[in-house]
């Protein structure tokens, strides 16, 4: 009995851990699908964003997008990161919002590139620290498998209670996300905020651009 009971404080833990990013992460991934999907059926209800209707131009055209690498700072989160020449800014505040749900979201022209950026604030007693060695562990066992051709940890100011920690992982074609490979960095502050980043593409698209979207990834930088 009480072993049972154990287990499914487990569950209910996990479940407070993984459920607010994960639900970022398919809306703004979905939003990008949305504005691929111009002209094609609509997903079916339980699938699409709030905003799955908003900014649906055609990713041929090119308005708006930037001719020279743009680097921008979030001053709400203090982070800077690069957005390449020929990208352009589709949802949400480059520099950031208080509103936590709005997120940010750049995509390519022309391509099924995208990259977006979602943070959420967990109380002060959550364990940061044991959050990334379990999600680390499971992403190795998850490369063995075949999910993920690339895990590492990745942390910046040293790590430890005054840096930043987290996990890094790669794709595979075969069994990525909803259709989509991700280079995706997930990682946590000393106010326990988790920040998932992602640069993403379709398969099709993904090994033409994965330097590109790499070099986004890479771009991030905290001022701790």
């Amino acid at each position: 009995m009480r072993k049972a009971i154990w287990t499914l404080g487990i569950l209910a833990l996990l479940g407070l851990w993984l459920a607010p990013p994960l639900g970022a992460q398919w809306g703004t991934i979905q939003s990008g699908v949305d504005l691929l999907k111009k002209g094609k059926e609509t997903p079916p209800p339980q699938q699409q964003s709030p905003r799955a209707n908003e900014g649906k131009i055609a990713l041929s055209d090119k308005t708006g997008a930037s001719s020279a690498p743009v680097t921008y700072r979030c001053t709400v989160r203090r982070f800077s990161y690069t957005i390449p020449a020929g990208w352009r800014l589709e949802r949400g505040n480059p520099a950031g919002s208080k509103d936590e749900r709005e997120g940010i979201l750049f995509m390519k022209p022309g391509t099924t590139c995208g990259f977006n950026i979602h943070w959420h604030q967990y109380v002060p007693s959550f364990p940061r620290q044991a959050n990334v060695d379990a999600s680390y562990k499971s992403a190795m066992e998850e490369k063995g498998i075949g999910k993920y051709l690339v895990v590492k940890r990745r942390d910046q100011g040293g790590g430890g209670k005054q840096g930043i920690i987290g996990w890094e992982t790669v794709e595979t074609a075969e069994k990525g996300s909803g259709g989509f490979q991700r280079i995706q960095w997930n990682c946590w502050d000393p106010e326990n905020y988790m920040y998932i980043f992602q640069a993403y593409s379709e398969p099709k698209d993904f090994n033409a651009n994965r330097a590109e979207l790499q070099r986004i990834i890479d771009s991030i930088k905290f001022d701790r």
